[in-house]
C-alpha cells in the first residue's frame, strides 16, 4: 500500500517517501466554496476568446472535477480496480469518454446531471475510486505501471511541476511518457486548479472565499492561480516529426 498523508499536497521531492495524494480534501474544498451560490452565481461564465479560465462557469467546474474523477480513473485504472472486467457503469461510458460519441465536453452530461448536489454524487464516486487505487498498490507498482500518450502544449507546461513520473517520451516523437505515480498526482493536480477556478470565478464576482488553497503543482504557475489572466497553452498536440 502506499502512503497517504493528508498533510501532503505535492509530490513529495524524495522519492523515498512515496506518498500520494489525499483525494478526499478535492471533496471537502469543492463542497466549501460552493455552498450557498445562487444559480445565477453557479452560471456565471464570459466564452470571450482571450478569457479561457471564464469559459466554464463555477457548475461547470464542478460538472468537470466530477468527470475527470470518474473518466481519467475509469480509463487508466480500470485494470487494477475490476481485474475480472466487472466494471460499474455511474455514467454511460460512452457518452462520456474522449470521443464522437461524447455528449458534452469533458463534463458530465447535462441532461441528466445539472444540479451540484448530483454533480457532487458522481465525484464522490470517482473520488473513492481513486482512493482505492493508492490504498490498495504500493508506490512501486503505481511506478511500474507506464504509458505513453499523444502530447500537448499544454501538458508539456504542466509536467514540469512534477518531482518525477512524465517526460517527454525518448522513443515516440511528440509523446509523452507517465507513469501512474505521475499521472495520479496529475489528476489531482488538475481537479485543485479547476477549484481554484471556482474561487477566482467567485472572486469575479464579488463573493468571499471560503478555503485557502494550497499553491502546489501547477498553481504554481502563473495561469492557473490567476496572477494573470492571460491563456495557457493551448490543447494542440506537439509535432510530430516525419
Amino acid at each position: 500500500m502506499t502512503v497517504v498523508n493528508h498533510d501532503i499536497v505535492e509530490m513529495p521531492s524524495d522519492p523515498t517517501v512515496g506518498a500520494m495524494p489525499p483525494y478526499r480534501r478535492i471533496v471537502g474544498w469543492v463542497r466549501a466554496e460552493v455552498d450557498g451560490l445562487t444559480p445565477v452565481q453557479l452560471d456565471c461564465d464570459d466564452t470571450s476568446p482571450d478569457k479561457e479560465w471564464m469559459w466554464w462557469s463555477i457548475r461547470r467546474q464542478v460538472s468537470h472535477i466530477a468527470w475527470d474523477s470518474l473518466v481519467f480513473t475509469h480509463r487508466r485504472c480500470a485494470h487494477l480496480l475490476w481485474p475480472d472486467g466487472d466494471e460499474p457503469e455511474p455514467v454511460v461510458w460512452k457518452h462520456h469518454h474522449l470521443g464522437p460519441n461524447m455528449k458534452y465536453d469533458r463534463m458530465l452530461d447535462e441532461d441528466l446531471y445539472w444540479e451540484v448536489p448530483d454533480l457532487i454524487e458522481k465525484m464522490e464516486i470517482g473520488i473513492g475510486w481513486l482512493e482505492r487505487v493508492v490504498g490498495e498498490n504500493s508506490i512501486e507498482q503505481l511506478r511500474a505501471d507506464t504509458t505513453s500518450i499523444r502530447g500537448t502544449h499544454f501538458w508539456s507546461y504542466v509536467i514540469t511541476t512534477l518531482a518525477r513520473g512524465a517526460s517527454a517520451d525518448p522513443d515516440r516523437p511528440g509523446y509523452i511518457r507517465y507513469d501512474l505515480e505521475g499521472s495520479l498526482w496529475m489528476v489531482f493536480y488538475e481537479l485543485l486548479t479547476h477549484i481554484r477556478t471556482i474561487q477566482r470565478l467567485k472572486t469575479h464576482q464579488g463573493i468571499a472565499l471560503n478555503v485557502e488553497l494550497p499553491r502546489v503543482g501547477y498553481l504554481r504557475l502563473p495561469e492557473y492561480w490567476g496572477d494573470t489572466n492571460a491563456n495557457g497553452p493551448s490543447m494542440t498536440r506537439l509535432e510530430v516529426s516525419p
